[in-house]
């Protein structure tokens, strides 16, 4: 599994800043097309050709779409990564993010650990031994 193997090549802390990064550039994508719509839909006029209208037409639905699509996705990973921040501290000696993944997988809809249907990651903690599942 890619988050798994992601996990323990750069370790949780680098791991969760580059989801960080990476989900904020899709904010900033998903910020800029709502700048291109809304600029767009201001020099859309009657004045122009038709030609010119439909290119303009064209221009805010795609903008829009691409906007939509970057805001979910910036949604899906900021949440996905806060979720496994929630989780990364041992409950015994509350190290952070400091642990080994030991399996991984993903859950089933019947799973009675993960409901939601998610990927799950089993660690260990590097300071005193204690296991716990992350999901």
């Amino acid at each position: 599994m890619r988050l798994a193997s992601d996990i323990h090549k750069r370790g949780f802390k680098p791991w969760f800043e580059r989801r960080l990064i990476e989900s904020h550039v899709y904010l900033i994508t998903a910020f800029l097309c709502l700048v291109l719509v809304l600029a767009v839909f201001e020099g859309l006029s009657a004045r122009a050709g038709g030609l010119e209208q439909a290119g303009m037409v064209v221009l805010i639905l795609a903008g829009t779409a691409l906007g939509i699509l970057s805001w979910n996705r910036y949604r899906t990973i900021l949440f996905h990564a806060l979720q496994l921040a929630e989780h990364s501290v041992c409950e015994k000696c509350r190290a952070y993010a400091r642990f080994n993944v030991i399996d991984s997988g993903r859950a089933d809809a019947q799973d009675s650990e993960q409901r939601r249907g998610g990927s799950w990651l089993r660690v260990k903690c590097k300071n005193c031994g204690h296991e716990w599942t992350m999901g």
